[in-house]
């Protein structure tokens, strides 16, 4: 084996596996490692493990064509550890493949050898940046964001990784690092992020974890300090079935290695079940819209007002035997945000950084993208949010009305092959709370776009005198349309894609930044939807 393959080498005799079974020079340095054959390449040991629906073994051909050298095979059976063998795919590609007894369970230990160069992950735990992890049905992404930008506000260089991606904030600038395939990405993907993250000086990391990544273990064998619930409502009951499930999956962050605070929304009754399911060794901190009772420790907010300019209300804290309170003015959209930043406010305060320098940074911090992000214009302003569940979108349209002077919009759609019990629901919603209603595409994958509107309207009553509804499956045309045909004291929300910049149509992902698309349009003074259209269409050549 070539002596520039010390990372390899490690993790062989981690495994303990005999380094000379594998074959003198015969790989190309390994510099990361994948559980994704399509991500895999001359310099990737492909991890091919056992999976609740398949088996990574199914996808080493492909991996090998992809001009991956060396695969770690999982293996039930303890005679077979350390069984090599050359599997010769056709005439071009040749595998060399290890059996491994139990990779699946050795998967955090063999990342942590590989990307920190220590043998065992135990010696680590203190040496990547500390976690932590946000779980909930709706503002996991927003806290995520808001505590990695507050804390670099605080001169504390801090890394978020969720759904926008892994982004490094220093002195409250982002930039981002990489793409992120799942919210919360696999075992193998984080540990390499977070030694990453460590090298470029980050201290701290905030995770967004996933009902579905913490049901799959993908947080397993991860030090988090530090867990915050933001809230339960219906979503992915076609992956778990019922909200019991589904709120089960959730309180596994529980069970983190290394929890030691646990940061809980009184306003939501689910945080009971976590209060309940926490160990002894779990310090439970709360966050409030209105005034914690005596006995919680936490943040809460009182006298709160809307502008066009955003939000302003007076902060309380009260924890660590400490006591205060503070105007609080930022440029935040809706109540939920409001919750959002108690939340960030009151996991960083349990974290030790200081009130006062956090409430300056408060006033410093900017909207996150696609999160109620506000587009201001000489027609009605334009919000773009992410919400694609029902309470998701009660709470954007409600935080739309209490900054809107003249009608509100709604555009929104459902994804296709998804749950589509939530389709009516959110049809009904959309009827409640907004003046004007468009229903158009949103990923739709292989379903009939139709088909999908037709469910939506399953759940609308007759409309009132004062509403329209109107159906236009050009997603980009329907927010156009609706732009040009608004006033001034209008407001547009435009839901379902957010910070997305793809739009997923007959299984095929599609360039679309609904961002971008709002933005060239509400920055325009063009008279017609056709020359708006036009002008997008030059922008993306």
């Amino acid at each position: 084996m070539q002596q520039n393959n010390a990372k390899l080498k490690q993790v062989l005799s981690y495994l303990k596996v005999n380094l000379s079974g594998i074959g003198q020079g015969k790989f190309t340095p390994v510099s990361t490692l994948t559980l994704d054959s399509r991500l895999a390449d001359t310099s990737t040991l492909f991890l091919a493990i056992f999976g609740s629906q398949s088996s990574g073994h199914q996808y080493v051909d492909k991996a090998a064509r992809n001009g991956c050298k060396l695969a770690f095979l999982d293996t039930n059976e303890q005679h077979q550890h350390g069984n090599v063998e050359e599997r010769h795919i056709d005439e071009k590609h040749t595998i060399t493949c290890l059996l491994v007894h139990n990779l699946h369970t050795k998967l955090a230990d063999v990342a942590y050898c590989f990307y920190t160069g220590k043998n065992g992950q135990n010696q680590l735990i203190n040496e990547l940046p500390s976690i932590t992890a946000i779980t909930g049905t709706n503002g996991k992404t927003s806290v995520a964001a808001l505590m990695a930008q507050m804390s670099s506000l605080c001169q504390q260089t801090c890394a978020s990784i969720g759904t926008l991606g892994v982004n490094l904030f220093t002195n409250g600038k982002q930039q981002q690092i990489a793409d992120t395939i799942n919210t919360t990405p696999d075992i193998i993907s984080l540990i390499g992020t977070l030694a990453l993250l460590q090298s470029k000086g980050c201290k701290s990391v905030t995770l967004e974890a996933s009902s579905h990544g913490l049901a799959q273990n993908r947080l397993s064998k991860l030090n988090v300090g530090c867990a915050v619930f933001t809230n339960l409502t219906q979503d992915h009951l076609d992956y778990h079935g019922t909200m019991h499930s589904y709120g089960h999956a959730k309180r596994q962050l529980l069970q983190a290695q290394g929890l030691h605070s646990v940061v809980l929304n009184a306003d939501d009754n689910e945080s009971l079940l976590w209060q309940k399911d926490a160990r002894h060794a779990h310090k439970v901190y709360w966050f409030s819209l209105s005034k914690l009772n005596a006995e919680k420790e936490g943040c809460w907010a009182s006298n709160i007002s809307y502008s066009t300019k955003g939000i302003s209300f007076t902060l309380h804290a009260k924890l660590f035997s400490f006591e205060a309170e503070k105007k609080i003015t930022t440029p935040l959209i809706g109540m939920f945000n409001v919750a959002n930043l108690m939340a960030a406010f009151t996991a960083l305060l349990v974290q030790g950084l200081s009130f006062e320098a956090l409430v300056k940074a408060t006033h410093q911090i900017s909207g996150v993208a696609g999160r109620m992000e506000l587009f201001a214009s000489i027609k009605a302003s334009v919000l773009v949010d992410y919400a694609h569940t029902p309470d998701a979108l009660k709470q954007a349209l409600i935080a739309a009305r209490v900054h809107t002077q003249g009608k509100l919009t709604c555009i929104f759609g459902c994804g296709g092959n998804r749950d589509a019990s939530k389709r009516a629901i959110m049809g009904d919603i959309a009827q409640q709370y907004a003046d004007n209603i468009v229903l158009t595409q949103d990923n739709s994958r292989n379903e009939d776009p139709t088909s999908i509107i037709c469910d939506i309207q399953q759940g609308m009553r007759s409309l009132n005198s004062h509403q329209t509804l109107n159906i236009e499956l050009d997603r980009e045309r329907a927010i156009t349309c609706a732009w040009q045909t608004s006033n001034a004291s209008d407001m547009i929300l435009v839901a379902g894609k957010g910070h997305e910049d793809y739009i997923e149509i007959n299984g095929i992902r599609m360039a679309y930044n609904e961002r971008d698309v709002v933005r060239m349009l509400t920055n325009s003074n063009v008279a017609n939807p056709e020359a708006v259209n036009a002008q997008h269409a030059r922008g993306q050549q």
